[in-house]
This record gives structure tokens, sequence and C-alpha cells, in this order.
């Protein structure tokens, strides 16, 4: 099965990360009490953070890494989509080159952080896409599984497919 790449603001990965890894911590503190006792206290988690090595390959790898310094560079927020996950709104802390490259063979890092927001508002049953959305988009916005919106909408073959003004059935 061939997963979907990871993608952020709109730009898919050529080649999906090597290794992922996800840190998630919470506040916590531990209070003291006079007879000598202590108790935790939780007060809220803290921003996700998504951390990434992989290679980019081919003739373009370059190229490749380029597409992503500009992303990087460009700064702001927007939605971190990585198949068979939920997507997140984050913005792109780091990116590296890790090792020298080759002709067809680029190594690189990549850190996104997690941006904490509300809750989105009740959900509608049916969604018309936007110019530039697709089905990833669609999936962050309304808190619905990518793999639950591909069930429901079996015309796309892939989440990242652009199809301005289809309805998408979001339920």
């Amino acid at each position: 099965m061939k997963l979907a790449n990871m993608r952020f603001k709109g730009v898919s990965w050529h080649h999906n990360p090597r290794e992922l890894s996800f840190t998630c911590d919470k506040y916590i503190s531990e209070k003291g009490s006079p007879g000598g006792g202590s108790y935790i206290q939780s007060t809220g988690r803290k921003n996700l953070r998504i951390k990434g090595k992989g290679e980019l390959f081919g003739e373009d790898c370059l190229e490749q890494f380029q597409r992503l310094f500009e992303l990087f560079r460009e700064g702001g927020s927007g939605i971190l989509s990585i198949a068979k996950l939920s997507p997140v709104y984050a913005v792109f802390e780091s990116l590296k080159i890790t090792a020298a490259p080759k002709p067809d063979l680029l190594e690189y890092e990549f850190v996104f952080r997690e941006v904490m927001e509300k809750k989105h508002a009740d959900k509608p049953v049916m969604y018309a896409l936007a110019d530039g959305e697709c089905l990833w988009d669609v999936s962050y916005k309304f808190r619905v599984a990518i793999e639950t919106m591909l069930e429901l909408n079996p015309e796309f073959r892939r989440p990242d497919e652009v199809i301005a003004g289809k309805a998408v059935r979001l339920c």
C-alpha cells in the first residue's frame, strides 16, 4: 500500500521521511504539603513536536530540498498532513542537511511544532472545496480522519487531489 506523501501548506514531499518522532509533554508541578506528602498538578499540555529524518532521491534532489527550504523561509503556520495521522496546525521550526550531498541523494532532518488553537465548530455534512484545497485540508478543518474522508469520497484517488468547487462528504 502506498501512503500519501507528507504535506505542509499545500506542498507535498517527493518522498516520505524515513523516520518520524512525536514528542508531547505536559506542564507538571509537584506541590509539597506541610505533613510531608506531595501531590502532582497537571496544568495542560505543551505543543506537539514532530521531528523527521529522510532522504531526497533523484537528479532533482537539490531542487526538492530548495522547495522545502523556501517553504521553511516563508514562515507562518499551516496544515501539516502525515498519512494515517490526524492533520495538525503547525509551524516549520527547523530544516537541515545532515550529510554531504551526493549526486542523486540528499539526507535531511526537520522539526515542526504544533500551534494550539480552539476546536472547530459543528461540522456540516457536505463541504465545497475552495481553490487550492484538497481532502487533507478539509480533514484538518473539520477534524475528520483522512481515511474516513477517502471512504466517504471514493472519487478521490489521492488525498492531495485539488478539485476546486467539488462537494465532498464529511460524515
